[in-house]
C-alpha cells in the first residue's frame, strides 16, 4: 500500500478560489498525490490523466476488442441477466433523460441493432449509473487512482449496514448517446475513465451557470441548442465566459472539480467508469450548496409556513430533492469523523479502497474540514426545530468536542 500523506504544513484555509484557466491540463506523467492535492484539489482546477495511468485495469483489456470497440458480447456472457438503468436521450424528464430497466443483454440486442444497421436516427438509449461494483464486488475491474483516494461519499457507504448504496458507475452508450448540462450530485467531485471510445466535454466554472439558465432559474438542458442564442429564452447567455471543450481519448480519466457544470457526448461507442466523491477539499462547497437548496425548499412552501412540523416537512423535501437532508449529512460526517479519530487514537492508518493508505497529516487535515462543517451547522438557528438531533444521543455537539480534543 501506498500512504497518502502531505510532508508540509497542513493547509486550512477554506476559501481557496478557483483558478481562472484557458486550457484543459493534460496530466502525461505521474506527479505526487501532494501536487495533485495542492494544485487541483485545493484549487478545484479540472485536468485529464493520460492513458497510461489506467493501462493495468482489468476492464482495458476484458471490455475491448482487439480493435478497440467495446466487447458487448463479453458483456452478455458474463453479465446478461444483470438489471441496468437506461436514459432515453431522446425523451427529457425535467432536468435529466427518461430512464428505465433493461436486463443487460436485451440492451446490448438494441446496441447491436444499432452497429448492424448503422441509421443514426434510430431510439439512442444510454446505460447510465449501473452499480457495477456493488453488484459484482470481486470481479476487479480497476483500481482507484490514488489522487482519487480520498473518497469519504464511497467511504460512508461502504461501512453503512443499513443501505445499500454508492457512487461508483459503469457508462456505456452507442455514439451519439450523451448527458444533459448539469453539475453534480451534492456538488461533489468526479472522475471518468474511458475505457474505451471517446467523449466530448464542455465546461463552464463555477457561477458561470447564472448566465445559462431562463427567467425562471432553470439552466439549460443542451449547452448546444439554438435557444441559447434567443435572448427572450436566455437573457443573460451572452454574459457567460470561461467555456472549456476537450476531447478525452481511449484510456483518459478526466477529472471534474465541484460546481463545474458540464455536458458530455460520445463520440464513439463508449464504455466509462465513474466516481463521485467529496472529501476534505470540498466539503465547505458540499455544506454551502446544502443550505442553498434549503433556503430555495423553504421559499417554495413559504405559504404553508404555520404547518405542524413545518422544520421537519422542510427536510424531508430536502431529502427528496438534494438527496441528503441535515442529519444525514451530520451523519456522513460523524462516520467519516470516527473513523479517522479512532486510526489516529490506534496510532494506524486509514485504508481506501483496500489499496491507499491514508495519513496522519491527511487525517488531520479532514478533521479540521469537519470541524469546520460542525461550527456551521450548530450555527444554523434551524437545527433546534430537527428533532432528529433533540433526540439523538450522539448530538453534534459532543463529536465537535471529540474533533477538538484530537485536534489540541
Amino acid at each position: 500500500m501506498i500512504e497518502l500523506n502531505s510532508s508540509d504544513p497542513i493547509n486550512y484555509d477554506l476559501d481557496s478560489p478557483t483558478d481562472t484557466i484557458s486550457s484543459f491540463p493534460r496530466l502525461t506523467q505521474t506527479i505526487s498525490y501532494d501536487e495533485f492535492f495542492r494544485n487541483y484539489l485545493e484549487k478545484n482546477k479540472p485536468c485529464i490523466f493520460s492513458s497510461g495511468f489506467t493501462s493495468e485495469w482489468r476492464a482495458r483489456s476484458d471490455w475491448v476488442t482487439p480493435i478497440g470497440i467495446p466487447d458487448v458480447e463479453y458483456f452478455v456472457d458474463q453479465f446478461g441477466d444483470a438489471n441496468v438503468p437506461v436514459a432515453d436521450c431522446d425523451q427529457k424528464h425535467y432536468d435529466s433523460q427518461e430512464k428505465k430497466t433493461f436486463k443487460l443483454k436485451d440492451y446490448i440486442q438494441y446496441w447491436n441493432g444499432l452497429r448492424e444497421t448503422s441509421c443514426g436516427e434510430k431510439q439512442c438509449l444510454y446505460l447510465k449509473d449501473w452499480h457495477f461494483v456493488q453488484a459484482y464486488p470481486d470481479y476487479g475491474a480497476y483500481t482507484t487512482l490514488q489522487y482519487f483516494a480520498s473518497d469519504w461519499l464511497n467511504e460512508f457507504w461502504q461501512v453503512r449496514n443499513d443501505i445499500q448504496d454508492d457512487y461508483q458507475f459503469v457508462y456505456m452508450g452507442p455514439k451519439g448517446s450523451w448527458t444533459p448540462f448539469h453539475a453534480d450530485v451534492f456538488r461533489s467531485y468526479s472522475w471518468s475513465a474511458n475505457v474505451c471510445g471517446r467523449k466530448r466535454w464542455v465546461f463552464y466554472p463555477p457561477g458561470e451557470d447564472q448566465y445559462l439558465r431562463d427567467p425562471f432559474g432553470t439552466p439549460i438542458y443542451d449547452i448546444d441548442s439554438s435557444d441559447l442564442s434567443d435572448s427572450s429564452k436566455y437573457p443573460r447567455a451572452a454574459s457567460a465566459s470561461g467555456r472549456l471543450e476537450v476531447i478525452q481519448e481511449q484510456g483518459e480519466t478526466i477529472f471534474v472539480p465541484s460546481g463545474w457544470h458540464h455536458q458530455v457526448w460520445n463520440l464513439e461507442d463508449t464504455i466509462s467508469i465513474n466516481h463521485n466523491w467529496l472529501n476534505g477539499t470540498n466539503i465547505q462547497v458540499a455544506w454551502r450548496f446544502l443550505v442553498e437548496s434549503l433556503n430555495q425548499v423553504e421559499f417554495a412552501i413559504q405559504d404553508c409556513k404555520d404547518m405542524d412540523d413545518w422544520v421537519g416537512q422542510c427536510q424531508l423535501l430536502l431529502r427528496v430533492t438534494h438527496g441528503m437532508d441535515y442529519k444525514e449529512f451530520y451523519t456522513f460526517l460523524r462516520t467519516v469523523a470516527l473513523r479517522r479519530i479512532s486510526c489516529l487514537n490506534e496510532n494506524k492508518p486509514l485504508v481506501s479502497f483496500d489499496v491507499w493508505s491514508i495519513g496522519k497529516n491527511h487525517m488531520l487535515y479532514d478533521l479540521k474540514k469537519i470541524q469546520w462543517c460542525l461550527e456551521q451547522l450548530l450555527n444554523d438557528e434551524r437545527i433546534d426545530g430537527i428533532k432528529d438531533f433533540s433526540d439523538d444521543e450522539n448530538h453534534p455537539v459532543k463529536l465537535l468536542d471529540d474533533i477538538t480534543t484530537v485536534l489540541s
